[in-house]
């Protein structure tokens, strides 16, 4: 993958308001990129994957070729909604671009230790910025790699990062049924099976109480509440 950068005019910069918010590059067959650059920006920064069409017209031209963009468009994540609230950010590939405005912004924020990073790949080599992932996690997040080829996986790339063989979504569904996840939001961003997968996840606990003896389920609690907001 590779890093394209855009100098957009200034009104087009000022409209990204919300990571998880994309652009769509009209050349060749034309494609969707989501924005990997921090929110209101004056640069773009596009986490782009060699895979024909726009993405290689992005990564094969010269420095000042101008491309005919619509966006941004999308609502992104309410990254509001999270402030002093635990977040889970879970990520497949080329959407990683999603996490690094999250994850600066959590930084900036004092909130790495209450943040969870789940990134899907078939093993650490194949996560993009690996260096900038490696400070999330010295930043203070927690970070999880759901590795569908562990067999592949080199144990000195992001060597702090905690292992899970599996796609993201079962081994969210893993932790959240095992209780280790059990309240604030999660932001999921990836291929739409992922995404439908994860919109599956139970956001509420109930909470049993003591009843002459005997176990009663109740209504949760605020504390219960998962959220779950995908980027589609």
């Amino acid at each position: 993958m590779s890093l394209v950068t855009l100098t957009p005019p200034a009104e087009l910069a000022h409209a990204y308001r919300a990571p998880g918010q994309y652009i769509k590059v009209h050349a060749e067959s034309g494609g969707y990129f989501v924005l990997a650059s921090e929110v209101g920006a004056p640069s773009w920064e596009l986490l782009v994957r060699n895979s024909g069409g726009a993405a290689d017209a992005l990564t094969r031209a010269p420095e000042g070729t101008v491309f005919d963009v619509t966006g941004p468009l999308g609502a992104g994540f309410p990254l509001e909604r999270a402030r002093d609230k635990p977040l889970v950010v879970a990520v497949v590939g080329s959407a990683l671009a999603v996490a690094r405005p999250i994850l600066r912004e959590r930084i900036a924020q004092d909130a790495c230790a209450s943040t969870s990073i789940y990134i899907g790949a078939r093993s650490a080599r194949d996560v993009p910025l690996p260096g900038e992932v490696a400070g999330w996690g010295r930043a203070g997040a927690r970070l999880v790699l759901c590795l569908s080829r562990p067999d592949l996986d080199d144990p000195s790339v992001l060597g702090e990062a905690a292992r899970s063989a599996g796609w993201v979504q079962h081994v969210l569904a893993a932790e959240v049924a095992a209780g280790r996840i059990t309240h604030g939001l999660v932001f999921a961003a990836g291929p739409a099976g992922m995404l439908e997968e994860i919109r599956t996840l139970p956001t509420r606990r109930p909470a049993a109480s003591k009843e002459d003896g005997r176990a009663v389920e109740g209504e949760a609690g605020a504390a219960d509440v998962l959220e779950v907001v995908t980027n589609v």
